[in-house]
């Protein structure tokens, strides 16, 4: 078991903050084929600013693209002038706590308490659910989707003895593992399994083993490599090959044998856990690539997974990454976890639109409950002809890039549409309004809508010179322009006064280093 106890105490909140007092530090920075994204933890007179982030984002020459922070005007207005120890904000003030994080099994989480020991907040940091060629047995992606099947009958798992009727649902296909002198492991550059949760079941290494049945438990560590591999390799070749930077461990008998699955970024490299309770869940592909999913999205915008609909939107995408992976060698459902789930164990999830759910009538009470208006979303779009499966998917993960903590449905929806302008000069911005609007709404009507944030001293002069945005002086913000389209035409800093091009004409949007934005028309 590992712990690791910071102690930090009571503060009242002392107005007048000085802008001098706050710096950022640099924690984390990826690139993609198309942006590099940098990530900054915030920090008042070197006292850090829990669970708020600066999100700076530049293309390739250098030039900022766009930036994003947590750490909006209200937040700022209240920071105190001073504090020996670092702050949480919550309960709409700023005070420091007790961060008391525990890293013990499967466990991954951090507890914020007060002096007197009362918890504040708790938050689960787990997200649930020489080389060779050797030939392997696997489910592509379950045993009932591909053939039209419904779980029941002859078709159930009934604890493994089902061998007869199910091993004649599996294919037979090649995986590279590594092989070290006489000894094939189950591991390659993407995943290795790893035993290190009951009940305990080492990794094979006789791959005579591995064109066996799914009763034996090579079955479930084969599953595991076969399909984190396929993904991984796709992956590389939309070129996203930085997200992952690790070989991430998976234990494919896990978790005492619950009806559960898990990734944990707590240890290094993290980890992929999964249970055998009900269907052994290793056995679905679906659950397999949901919590790869997790991974893929930590792996992108790390510390970002705070707030119920960023982690309803986790959720979503892992179940949109599961789907799209079935579909991509030609199995189509309406849900995820058709084996694993769907069945007397669990219910499953649905990622198909019930045509019912409205994003601007949703209460959220749990972060599974409304993923399917998000994943329907996501999965309509990328079926689109006018778009395409893989530029969608090339879409979705550039905005994934761009998650923040306490991030909305709708702000992530905006994600992707200005990645479809930084990728495709807004080419898509139709298909996208499309799938993630009415009836849906998770985008408003006009999906480049003016913030709620007001702020005074934005607006347009016209001098002899020419037209003259006018922002809050010596404050950097990041002038961006759309056309009527919501294709991005340029982006620019300013410190006050920014001249426009002449002509210019359509949305311009101001993003602060605060993460104050506003948006303003012109024609």
């Amino acid at each position: 078991m590992k712990r690791i106890i910071t102690l930090f105490f009571i503060l009242a909140v002392i107005p007048g903050f000085s802008q001098e007092l706050l710096s950022t530090k640099l924690f984390y920075q990826t690139t993609t084929p198309h942006a590099t994204y940098e990530r900054y933890e915030y920090y008042l007179g070197g006292q850090k600013l829990l669970e708020e982030q600066l999100l700076l984002v530049y293309d390739h020459s250098g030039d900022l693209l766009k930036s994003r922070s947590t750490l909006g005007t209200v937040k700022k207005e209240l920071l105190p002038t001073q504090s020996a120890y670092p702050l949480l904000f919550i309960n709409d003030q700023w005070s420091a706590v007790f961060a008391d994080t525990l890293l013990a099994g499967a466990t991954h989480s951090v507890r914020y308490l007060s002096l007197d020991g009362s918890v504040l907040l708790e938050r689960d940091l787990t997200a649930h659910f020489i080389d060779t060629t050797v030939n392997v047995r696997v489910f592509s992606p379950d045993p009932l989707t591909p053939y039209n099947l419904t779980y029941g009958g002859v078709y159930t798992d009934l604890n493994d003895a089902n061998g007869g009727v199910l091993d004649s649902l599996t294919i037979i296909d090649t995986l590279t593992v590594d092989k070290v002198a006489d000894t094939t492991f189950l591991r390659n550059d993407f995943i290795e399994i790893v035993d290190f949760d009951p009940p305990y079941f080492l990794p094979s290494t006789s791959p005579q083993d591995w064109t066996g049945g799914r009763s034996a438990p090579e079955f479930e560590q084969v599953m595991c490599v076969y399909h984190v591999t396929a993904l991984s390799r796709y992956l590389h070749t939309l070129g996203y090959s930085n997200i992952m930077t690790y070989t991430i461990h998976a234990d494919a008998q896990a978790l005492n044998g619950q009806d559960n699955s898990m990734f944990n970024f707590g240890y290094s490299p993290p980890r992929l856990y999964f249970g055998e309770g009900g269907v052994d869940d290793a056995e679905d592909a679906d659950v397999i690539i949901h919590e790869f999913g997790h991974a893929i999205s930590h792996g992108a915008a790390p510390g970002t997974n705070l707030g119920m609909q960023r982690r309803s939107f986790d959720e979503s995408f892992g179940d949109y990454l599961a789907e799209r992976y079935g579909r991509r060698i030609g199995v189509t459902s309406t849900r995820v976890f058709d084996w694993d789930g769907n069945n007397e164990f669990w219910n499953g999830r649905s990622v198909s639109y019930d045509g019912v759910k409205n994003y601007n009538q949703l209460i959220f009470s749990s972060i599974y409950q409304h993923t399917d208006i998000m994943s329907s979303a996501m999965l309509e779009f990328s079926a689109n002809p006018n778009v395409g499966g893989s530029v969608a998917d090339e879409i979705i993960l550039e905005g994934v890039h761009s998650l923040m903590p306490n991030q909305s449905f709708r702000q992530i929806a905006q994600n992707f549409i200005w990645a479809d302008s930084l990728l495709y000069n807004g080419a898509h911005y139709n298909a996208i309004t499309s799938a993630f609007g009415s009836p849906k709404n998770i985008l408003a009507t006009n999906s480049i809508a003016p913030s709620p944030t007001k702020r005074n001293g934005v607006f347009i002069m016209h001098t002899p010179d020419g037209k003259v945005l006018r922002t809050e002086e010596g404050e950097e913000a990041v002038i961006t322009l759309f056309n009527w389209s919501g294709q991005l035409l340029w982006s620019k800093t300013s410190l006050g006064q920014l001249p426009l091009p002449e002509g210019t004409q359509g949305v311009l949007q101001v993003q602060y280093k605060s993460g104050d934005q506003h948006t303003i028309k012109t024609n």
